[in-house]
């Protein structure tokens, strides 16, 4: 046996030379253990591993899989609003399943992945007609102070450790609204902590998107900048907030006072959701009713429950104290909760690490206003300047459609730096991409088939025939009255008032109900019908 080190690698190696007869045999054994330390016995290597050969890639897998890739891809694109590039990825997840060998139906994995994507785009474009054609009103969200009736304020007294704590943030922190530590603030801040901390918690941090701007406003128009968490009660800093009794926004401005104070309402945008313009509108309203009244308390009682409410509850129980107006049947159960929800979530914003809150700022996205003529689908523009729509439509809560207001200029909000895309891509957009709508005055006997065909479109729900429109039934021959029967004497004279009130019951008609005077209207993807009694355009 004759060992040689560093022959071969690390660990050397051991050739072993045996006689084998007439001939020699060399064993070479190269490792990363010598075998002559082991007493010079030679180490027998493991046999290597052969890996067995992978069978070859299923071809119908492998088009499925991509075919899925494409169909996510488009389903991503779709839920961004852009259409034209989920078309396209849409385009290619079907040419995949049609360009197969055999075609889509050639293999059953295949037949039933073609159905699975056919049925998952059109789902999404059903979803894209409900969503509509530029017309259709964006959704709202519940307001929170639809629920502040329901809370049970001052019903339990306060913890000692939230009145020790309130006594100290008083004192201690800067407040340019008046806070009464009564048992009333005090359980809203036990609220607070407890059921509802989830809740406040997601508002506060939401609303130091708006506090900036809100303070900004209020610290012109000369009132408390605390009253910013007035917001906070009546929607969460939600632009979109609607209320049970009609009011919309961040302020949840009803129609009328809306209007009062400036912000404009017509079908296609609402300012009481633009968080600026309702800011203004609220520190002007909020300044008339501490002119009013003198005292910030009613004066935020009033903002709830109407100036009037409040003027009629003061003249009735001769007091102008709002705690002691709380006592009484002037207020609401709502307006009774109101002030002090306000007053307790104003302690809690000044320090609200002290109260187990953990707030995480939403930071205002940066923006610029570009002029947009006419009416453009959202959709289109968040395509031009490459966003999801979604992000356009929370910089422009005030579009009531997806769609910016016709026949007028809209300055469209858009983050900073998009500016640019969106007027180059705005002037090159093809016709067909833009928002076309007509409005049609509905005739007496007219039907929405009818109003689709005037005007060159096709009514929602209706499928057009193969053979063109249905001829008008045949005439039918007009029937001969039926004969008259003899009526036979009656025997009695109850059985002839039996019969009198039968013949008279027939003879008067059902009486009609009166036509309804509501104008009906119809919305096409090209435009809407709506409007009472006249005559209907020429056809185009």
């Amino acid at each position: 046996m004759l060992c040689f080190s560093n022959l071969s690698g690390p660990g050397g190696c051991c050739l072993g030379l045996r006689q084998w007869g007439r001939s020699w045999c060399v064993l070479g054994l190269a490792g990363g253990v010598s075998a002559c330390a082991h007493g010079g016995k030679a180490a027998i290597a493991p046999p290597a591993v052969v890996e067995a050969p992978r069978p070859p890639e299923d071809p119908v897998t492998r088009l499925i899989s991509g075919a899925d890739e494409r169909l996510a891809a488009g389903l991503a694109q779709a839920k961004d609003g852009h259409l034209a590039a989920a078309r396209v990825e849409f385009d290619k997840a079907i040419d995949a399943y049609l360009g197969a060998p055999g075609g889509a139906y050639g293999d059953p994995r295949l037949a039933e992945a073609y159905r699975r994507t056919v049925e998952a785009i059109h789902l999404r474009e059903m979803e894209a007609l409900a969503a509509g054609d530029g017309f259709t009103e964006t959704q709202s969200e519940p307001a929170s102070i639809d629920e502040v009736k329901d809370l049970p304020v001052g019903e339990a007294p306060a913890s000692p450790e939230t009145r020790a704590r309130a006594v100290e943030a008083v004192g201690q922190e800067t407040l340019d609204l008046p806070i009464d530590l009564n048992d009333a603030v005090l359980s809203c801040l036990d609220l607070y902590q407890g059921r509802l901390h989830d809740w406040f918690e997601s508002a506060l941090s939401r609303g130091q998107r708006y506090m900036p701007h809100i303070r900004e406003v209020f610290a012109v128009e000369g009132i408390p900048q605390d009253l910013a968490y007035l917001a906070l009660v009546e929607s969460a800093f939600r632009p979109n907030a609607y209320s049970r009794a009609k009011a919309k926004g961040v302020w949840q401005f009803v129609s009328d006072t809306g209007k009062r104070y400036g912000l404009h309402q017509d079908w296609w945008v609402d300012e009481r959701s633009d968080p600026e313009k309702a800011t203004r509108a609220a520190a002007a309203y909020l300044k008339e009713l501490y002119g009013m009244f003198g005292d910030w308390n009613l004066a935020m009682a009033a903002y709830n429950a109407g100036e009037n409410t409040i003027l009629r509850g003061i003249e009735r129980y001769k007091t102008k104290d709002y705690w002691q107006l709380r006592k009484t049947r002037a207020l609401r159960r709502e307006t009774r909760n109101y002030v002090p929800l306000i007053q307790a979530a104003v302690l809690i914003a000044k320090a609200p690490e002290k109260y187990g809150f953990q707030v995480t700022p939403e930071t205002a996205p940066e923006f610029e206003r570009v002029p947009v003529e006419g009416a453009v689908d959202l959709r289109v523009i968040a395509e031009c300047v490459q966003i999801p729509v979604e992000d356009i439509q929370g910089l422009n809560p005030e579009l009531r459609r997806l769609a910016t207001p016709a026949n007028r200029t809209f300055d469209v909000r858009l983050p900073r730096g998009r500016g640019e895309a969106l007027g180059g891509c705005l002037d090159t957009l093809p016709p067909e991409k833009r928002v076309r709508f007509r409005t049609h005055v509905v005739g007496r006997g007219q039907t929405l088939a009818s109003i689709a065909a005037a005007n060159g479109v096709r009514a929602r729900g209706s499928s057009p025939s193969p053979r063109g429109p249905r001829p008008p039934p045949p005439a039918r021959r007009p029937r001969a009255p039926p004969r008259a029967r003899p009526r036979r004497p009656p025997t009695s004279s109850a059985t002839a008032a039996s019969v009198s009130a039968t013949a008279s019951s027939r003879a008067i008609p059902w009486p009609r109900s009166p036509p309804s005077t509501a104008p009906p209207c119809a919305i096409f993807r090209t435009g809407m019908a709506c409007g009472r009694l006249g005559s209907p355009p020429a056809k185009p």
